[in-house]
């Protein structure tokens, strides 16, 4: 994990400064990409004095990872789906979450990626992060095995990796696109790939 933050004041005054401050920086890195941005811009932005900025934070990569760690909690949080329904219904939702939430938090997304092709620490904490989500897709894909409407030929894992990455990658290389206008697409293919089109309709 990155740099840990430095112990601050733990008064609901500190906590508010704290919180303050997250926000700030993460307007700043996302403006100003994180090479660009320095702890004196965060400062000014947050209404603090520079050195208020060390007694919560030790340095710039503790307090990107701040900033990151409280994103992906959120992002992580929204992307769970419930059981309830029919399996083409929960990929939908699921898919148009994802959508949804990488749109609205794209540029900071980016910021990270960034950051992350030169820093092996917050490479690993995206890794981390897609796996998890990949993960839980791979069980739901064997859970739709056990009740024999995903053919056992699929490697779950693989089909995982491979359905979700697609999601990811035109999200990031699609920029200004609309959730619900591209969501039917990308899960009519996550449906015929897993071959559940045509049982869905006959259910």
């Amino acid at each position: 994990m990155p740099e840990q933050p430095a112990a601050g004041p733990v008064t609901e005054r500190g906590r508010r400064t704290r919180e303050r401050l997250l926000e700030a920086a993460r307007e700043v890195f996302e403006e100003r990409g994180y090479n660009d941005t320095r702890m004196s811009d965060v400062a000014e932005r947050a209404g603090v004095s520079h050195g208020t900025v060390y007694v919560y934070f030790e340095s710039k990569q503790a307090l990107l990872g701040e900033v990151v760690q409280a994103l992906l909690s959120q992002i992580g949080d929204y992307l769970r789906v419930g059981e309830a329904g029919d399996p083409a219904t929960r990929i939908s939702e699921a898919n148009l979450r994802y959508l949804r939430v990488y749109a609205q938090h794209d540029r900071m997304l980016q910021v990270v990626e960034q950051v992350a092709t030169a820093d092996p620490v917050f490479a690993q904490v995206l890794a981390d992060f897609r796996a998890r989500h990949v993960a839980r897709v791979a069980e739901g894909i064997r859970r739709l095995q056990t009740e024999d409407r995903v053919s056992d030929a699929l490697d779950a894992d693989i089909s995982a990796a491979a359905l979700s990455a697609m999601v990811e990658g035109y999200a990031r290389h699609s920029p200004g696109y609309r959730a619900d206008d591209v969501h039917p697409t990308l899960t009519l293919l996550w449906l015929r790939a897993l071959g559940l089109d045509g049982r869905i309709t006959a259910d």
